[in-house]
């Protein structure tokens, strides 16, 4: 009995040191990687050796663990210093995005990386054990079952902690609508709020008398929309949208005044069918007074193309707050079978999924374009996503627009021949 006492410690003693050394394995690779290194400035930090023995605690959550495509979800990062009494310093929490999920907004503002990385900085965690939180706001993205997320808080001179987390993707009826909901993350008091709502048939037969209704939220004054609405009832906006074949996509611009006074605004829509389940989409935006305020829209020369034939897009980018921003960084993501052959502006960096340009200061109210043009190879009857993301300095907002261009399936016509049958 001892003999199997001391096997079962030992057993423990080798999995708790191989899930130690997996941790630190995980760590050292990401403070090795020079684009991330480099970009936090974690080169250029003085180490600070702790203060007793702090102990990192990391758990991740999500506010749906079961959304549907398209859905927004929000993760809970929350870390502490399980050790009382003790003391981290140069704190780095980072949250590595499942992927294909669009990041719309976190809170407080993380410095966000092309690659889908966050990162939120704290000079110091202790000498008390009381839990500090990070929410990240992404967008559920199509064609997937599960996401993946995964975080990692470092400190000076102490071992990291790793967290993980799986939320599995409601699959889509077979005749379904869906609805997404776009626009600003973080908009000045009175300002502008632009949404675009997207009603999509993603099933497999007509879907008739389809319907959209938008609420909107406490203190948001409506202004336009196109195409006009069917009815105004305020807080609600209706639109009647008639019929939608197979894959077909109608979409609505909604733009509105945000309120006088700071703080999260929620905007709701529902969407309806006859004989179809009703869906429901959301979309946060923080009300603020005073920051920079990136944002980037991104459009293509065509919603559907050929295998073969050329793609041009078009990237939209304006400092819409009321400070300067700087470090201005657009990148643009491109999905597999693009080839780039021309762009407005040479970008600092390219690969072949991805072009980065370094646009420097950007004044309030300026704006620009960036436009570059592509061949599409691959496969056909496929959809191509497409993602562009602005950023900017730490304590400014970024912005991030994704578009979707269907490749369709060659028609091949044969030529009619017509036989004389007269004698």
């Amino acid at each position: 009995m001892s003999q199997l006492k001391n096997n079962r410690s030992l057993f423990v003693r080798a999995i708790m040191a191989l899930v130690l050394l997996a941790v630190i394995g995980f760590a050292t690779w990401l403070l090795s990687t020079p684009s991330l290194r480099a970009a936090s400035h974690l080169e250029s930090l003085t180490f600070v050796s702790p203060i007793g023995n702090p102990q990192l605690s990391l758990n991740k959550t999500v506010d749906n663990n079961a959304p549907a495509p398209g859905d927004q979800i929000n993760y809970t990062l929350s870390y502490s210093n399980t050790q009382a009494g003790s003391q981290a310093f140069n704190v780095q929490l980072y949250d590595f995005l499942p992927a294909g999920a669009q990041f719309l907004s976190s809170n407080p503002p993380a410095t966000v990386y092309p690659n889908g990385v966050l990162l939120f900085t704290a000079p110091t965690i202790g000498p008390g054990t009381e839990t500090l939180t990070a929410t990240v706001s992404v967008r559920v993205p199509t064609g997937q079952a599960q996401m993946t997320n995964h975080a990692l808080v470092v400190a000076d001179g102490v071992t990291p902690t790793v967290a993980s987390l799986l939320t599995n993707i409601t699959p889509v009826p077979t005749d379904w609508l869906r609805l997404v909901k776009s626009g600003p993350s973080t908009v000045l008091i009175n300002g502008a709020v632009v949404y675009t709502l997207q009603a999509t048939n993603v099933g497999a037969s007509k879907l008739q008398n389809v319907t959209v209704v938008d609420v909107l939220p406490a203190g948001v004054l409506f202004g336009s929309a196109t195409p006009s609405p069917s009815s105004v009832t305020l807080p609600m906006v209706s639109w009647s949208l008639g019929s939608l074949n197979p894959a077909e996509t109608r979409t609505i611009v909604l733009t509105t005044t945000a309120p006088s006074a700071t703080g999260a605004i929620t905007n709701s829509a529902i969407g309806n069918a006859w004989e179809n389940v009703v869906t429901q989409t959301l979309f946060s935006t923080q009300v603020i007074t005073n920051a920079a305020i990136l944002s980037v829209v991104k459009t293509g020369s065509a919603p559907k193309v050929n295998v073969g034939s050329t793609l041009v897009y078009t990237l939209s980018y304006q400092n819409i707050g009321n400070q300067t921003a700087t470090t201005v960084r657009l990148t643009d993501t491109l999905p597999s079978g693009l080839t780039v052959i021309g762009t407005s502006q040479p970008p600092a960096s390219q690969t072949a999924q991805q072009l980065v340009w370094n646009l420097g200061t950007l004044n309030a109210s300026a704006q620009g374009q960036i436009v570059f043009t592509t061949t599409v190879g691959g496969p056909a009857g496929r959809t191509l996503t497409n993602t562009a993301s602005i950023t900017g300095q730490v304590g400014s907002f970024g912005g991030q627009d994704t578009l979707s261009t269907t490749v369709r399936f060659l028609m091949q016509y044969l030529p009619i021949i017509f036989k004389n049958t007269t004698p």
